[in-house]
């Protein structure tokens, strides 16, 4: 029964995840507007043809009133018509019906062949007792006029709708006069049968631009609903404001930075979304969007927004952050086949200064191990010149060696009052003498740190020194000259800048290699350790953020000479 029960179970569930997002399109926010927008364009067009019909109408009845008056005056002062009318008249009273028969004789043909000419559908001529002379069916001659005539036996002319013999019509009445006496009537009317037609011919015109406006804009609310609904995911406004309030409740908690950079192939990249760590890393002082190239953003924010391989760590705004770059292309939403660069960056300017600090204790250390070693070698010595009586020579050994390390160390501690600067200068003398490298310390400053960050000079004379030391060693190894050396020199400027320099006695850098031994993966000691190519990029990043300069030369004897030039003091934000 399990068997059977688990694979029902799991159609069901599927049954019921696919009736989800069906419910949930339902009330989609795109299917919504397609109704409301569906019901309006129609209620619009409704209106518009009860509007166009209407205006039909009244001015077909418009156009029946204006005919039958102009047919119905023109002849009630034809001459025709006016003799006829007037000799009818004269005679009724003796011979009723012989002047009826005679004016009908005369005026019916008359009558008929303007019917045919006009667009009139009867003429009825009349004495001012209502008997015709005329009429559209030659056998109802004779009898009484059906309608008003006051008006025009009064001398007007007017129109009405009034029903008679042929249906209900719009007529004009207007008198026939004989020396300003009133001696018979005119009148002409149009059929409502032929109105309503005329304006059925106009109706099944407007009828049809109706429903050609109504197709084309279906057709437009169609697709504007396609394009909101790929463009929503078929989300309702509930869903959809939830989401993003939750978008920018993380977005803005991120204790990373993170930029979108949308790559528009029309025109330059632009920065559509910034949230409050990158606005604050990079100093932005604008919210997204904005282009890539504007000219108010600093100038490494420029280049950091306009390139395309700017990675790892790099000093900006005065902070080392850290920087990780994803394209992607969009697959939904409506936007597939736009592509964006995401742009993190996290803040590692506290996290450097902690590494230089542990950096200057793994010297240390490691001075401490090579220090022990060479102990361990005098130790040797001396307890050899002793066990041979000559303990003269040791004890002088033992001095010397005591007092060259001793002022080295006095030398060093009573030039910089910093302890972390203090120990990474030890530690590389050390690790110097350890490689056969002799270094020499000299200090035109005034104690302390002189208001740089004990981390940004860690990385500036550490790695020179590093460089000085391996340029020096391998000369050495190489050519077996036991003079290797490296100086290191601190100075101050006439107007307070801080000069670092650390000349070395290696082979040198060649002049078309100068400015690439700053670029990041470049070194002139060959592909032996990946670790390479690394050291003086740094350096340059923080010298530059600190708004100083730094550049190589070639040192009198051969070796290179780098000096960096820093603006004292310096206030960096930590």
């Amino acid at each position: 029964m399990r068997r059977e029960e688990a694979p029902r179970a799991a159609a069901d569930a599927r049954t019921a995840g696919d009736a989800r997002p069906i419910r949930e399109r339902r009330r989609s926010i795109a299917r919504r507007f397609l109704v409301e927008l569906g019901l309006v364009l129609f209620a619009g067009v409704a209106v518009v043809f009860v509007g166009l019909a209407w205006d039909a109408h009244m001015s077909a009845h418009d156009r029946a009133a204006e005919v039958s008056t102009d047919l119905a005056t023109t002849l009630a002062i034809d001459p025709t018509v006016v003799q006829a009318v007037a000799r009818a008249h004269e005679e009724a009273a003796s011979d009723r019906d012989g002047s009826v028969a005679r004016a009908s004789a005369l005026l019916q043909p008359y009558v008929e062949g303007i019917l045919r000419a006009t667009d009139v559908d009867y003429v009825t001529i009349m004495d001012t007792d209502r008997t015709r002379y005329t009429h559209a069916d030659p056998e109802r001659i004779g009898g009484a006029f059906l309608g008003t005539i006051a008006p025009a036996l009064a001398g007007g002319t007017f129109t009405e709708v009034y029903e008679g013999t042929l249906g209900p019509s719009m007529r004009a009445v207007t008198p026939v006069r004989v020396s300003g006496e009133v001696v018979g009537l005119v009148s002409a009317g149009v059929t409502l049968q032929s109105v309503t037609a005329s304006i059925m011919t106009r109706l099944q015109i407007v009828g049809a631009f109706t429903a050609v406006v109504l197709g084309l804009g279906a057709l437009a609310a169609f697709g504007l609903f396609r394009r909101l609904d790929r463009v929503t995911d078929g989300r309702d406004a509930d869903e959809l404001a939830r989401l993003f309030a939750a978008h920018e409740a993380v977005l803005h908690s991120l204790e990373e930075g993170l930029l979108l950079i949308e790559q528009r192939p029309d025109g330059p990249r632009r920065v559509v979304l910034a949230n409050d760590q990158a606005v604050r890393m990079l100093g932005i002082d604008r919210p997204a969007p904005f282009a890539v190239d504007e000219p108010w953003l600093p100038e490494q924010v420029r280049a950091l927004l306009a390139s395309d391989d700017l990675v790892g760590v790099e000093r900006i705004n005065g902070r080392d952050l850290l920087l990780a770059r994803e394209d992607t292309e969009s697959t939904g939403g409506g936007l597939t086949g736009r592509r964006a660069l995401i742009l993190t960056l996290r803040d590692r300017t506290e996290l450097r200064r902690i590494t230089g600090e542990l950096s200057s204790v793994h010297t240390i250390s490691d001075a401490l191990r090579a220090q022990a070693h060479e102990f361990d070698n005098r130790l040797h010595t001396i307890a050899t010149l002793i066990e041979l009586g000559r303990a003269d020579e040791a004890l002088k050994f033992a001095a010397s060696e005591r007092d060259l390390g001793q002022r080295l160390a006095d030398r060093v501690l009573h030039a910089v009052d910093e302890p972390v600067i203090a120990a990474l200068m030890l530690g590389k003398a050390a690790q110097a003498h350890e490689r056969a490298v002799e270094m020499h310390f000299e200090t035109h400053l005034a104690p302390g740190t002189q208001g740089l960050q004990p981390a940004d000079v860690v990385t500036i004379l550490g790695n020179l020194i590093d460089n000085a030391t391996d340029a020096a060693a391998a000369r050495a190894a190489r050519t077996g000259d036991t003079d290797a050396w490296v100086e290191v020199y601190l100075a101050s400027t006439d107007d307070g800048s801080l000069v670092f320099q650390v000349t070395d006695s290696g082979d040198g850098i060649p002049p078309e290699d100068r400015e690439r031994v700053f670029r990041r993966g470049f070194s002139t000691k060959g592909a032996g350790s990946q670790a390479h190519g690394y050291g003086l990029t740094l350096v340059r990043q923080v010298v530059e953020g600190l708004g100083g300069t730094v550049e190589v030369s070639e040192a009198p004897g051969g070796g290179a000479v780098f000096t960096a030039i820093l603006p004292a003091p310096v206030e960096v934000a930590g």
